[in-house]
């Protein structure tokens, strides 16, 4: 089967990867533009396009996926189906439904719940128990077609978003062959969502990483966790953000939400929260590196009592 490939960042590649080593042939790759990175602002190419220029695959890169020209490019290959992992563009209908078998998605998510962008993110800031990744149908009303297949995996108490990216996006790249295969022989059943389960979610913002004391700790720690490795959950200290990285819920009863308790050495220290406290490991203070919470902790005046809002 020819497959036009569209995904864009890290996600994607395994994918790609296993489409490349199997019996199908990827006739076109779309990608978003190469972006400036770091400071530098170095115009770099995205993962998928690193990987398609590695193997010699065809590569587009439309600004917009809309872009009468782009059609007209992409209408010359033979495609039998698209294939989108997490490209990053809404495809329009032209587009959707011009190859043979159409165009399905890998969507990171349990579907209908968690329609929309980040849902590997926020699976694990609302503290869900399982994911899993859903083939899809692409239909023009966002993350709503028809599902052709769905794998759940359980989210263990450790993971964090970028954990759990890898893990679903190895998930995506072990099941791809099979799906593949199904939609080849038509050997599959077209499953409606239940529009009365579906949720959505919004692409994170920098405002969301900012951290509200008055919660509980383990809610707050699945913030922190769910937002790797951006925007990154921060609070203000002293008149100037603090990233934090890594903490843990204990139990703890005295003082006030947003209060410093008490240096724990060689780990770090805790601060009080709604309900319980956390236990914070990894911080990174505003203008400087990355750094273990005991050593920010020991090297400031007068630190417990104090206050984070």
């Amino acid at each position: 089967m020819n497959i036009a490939f569209f995904g864009t960042p890290e996600f994607a590649v395994p994918v790609l990867r296993k489409i490349i080593n199997s019996k199908h042939k990827i006739v076109l790759v779309v990608t978003q533009p190469d972006k400036p990175v770091g400071r530098k602002q170095i115009l770099t190419p995205s993962p998928v396009k690193q990987i398609s220029l590695q193997n010699n695959l065809n590569i587009l890169q439309p600004e917009k996926v809309s872009d009468k020209f782009f059609l007209e490019e992409y209408k010359k290959f033979p495609v039998d189906l698209n294939l989108i992992v997490a490209f990053g563009q809404i495809l329009p209908e032209e587009l959707i439904y011009f190859p043979k078998y159409h165009s399905i998605n890998i969507h990171a998510s349990l579907l209908p719940k968690y329609r929309g962008a980040s849902p590997i993110n926020w699976a694990i800031i609302n503290g869900d128990k399982e994911t899993g990744i859903t083939y899809q149908f692409i239909e023009k009303k966002l993350d709503s077609g028809d599902i052709i297949y769905q794998e759940k995996i359980i989210i263990d108490d450790n993971d964090d978003s970028m954990s759990l990216y890898k893990k679903l996006s190895d998930l995506s790249a072990e099941t791809v062959i099979k799906i593949l295969d199904m939609i080849e022989n038509r050997n599959f059943n077209r499953i409606k969502q239940d529009e009365s389960k579906a949720s959505y979610v919004k692409t994170l913002t920098k405002e969301d990483g900012k951290i509200d004391f008055n919660h509980d700790a383990e809610k707050l720690r699945n913030k922190i966790r769910g937002l790797l490795p951006w925007p990154v959950a921060f609070c203000n200290f002293e008149g100037k953000i603090l990233k934090i990285f890594k903490a843990e819920k204990i139990n703890y009863n005295s003082g006030k939400p947003g209060e410093i308790m008490e240096i724990v050495k060689g780990k770090g220290f805790i601060v009080k929260t709604g309900l319980d406290a956390l236990l914070i490991l990894e911080v990174q203070p505003e203008s400087g590196k990355k750094m273990d919470a005991y050593s920010f902790a020991i090297g400031q005046k007068d630190f417990t009592g104090k206050f984070f809002d």
